[in-house]
């Protein structure tokens, strides 16, 4: 298992990888340069982009070099990215890790705290009011 500062440090190493990118990005934007907009979607990398984000950048590959359409999903984006990386944050990962319980031993059941033992098939509406706390 990797240390927690371990991880950090390769977090804040990939979001800074992450801004680099999202820096070409916003150069082939101000160049008009359309295809360099789409070689840098085609990456990996785009893959951590919002899909409104990725959709308003090939939007934005796809106009006409006349158009004055600002990428303002893209800008809103990077802001907060750089804004993560001056805090020292990693990149975000797009599904949080969830805590299980250890496997429980076997033929062992396991019941909440506040669960009280009762037949399989009883209904808790059934049970007498004193009964219920």
């Amino acid at each position: 298992m990797t240390e927690p500062a371990a991880r950090n440090r390769r977090g804040v190493h990939a979001l800074r990888s992450f801004l680099r990118y999202l820096d070409e990005i916003e150069e082939a934007l101000l160049r008009r340069d359309a295809m360099r907009v789409t070689a840098l979607m085609r990456k990996r990398t785009a893959t951590h982009l919002p899909r409104e984000v990725r959709e308003e950048l090939l939007l934005l590959s796809r106009a006409s070099r006349d158009s004055l359409r600002a990428p303002i999903r893209f800008l809103r984006f990077q802001h907060r990215m750089r804004e993560l990386a001056r805090g020292g944050e990693g990149l975000p990962t797009a599904q949080t890790e969830l805590q299980f319980e250890p496997p429980a031993v076997f033929g062992v059941i396991r019941r909440r705290p506040d669960e009280s033992e009762r037949p399989a098939a009883c209904d808790p509406a059934d049970e007498p009011l004193d009964s219920r706390r």
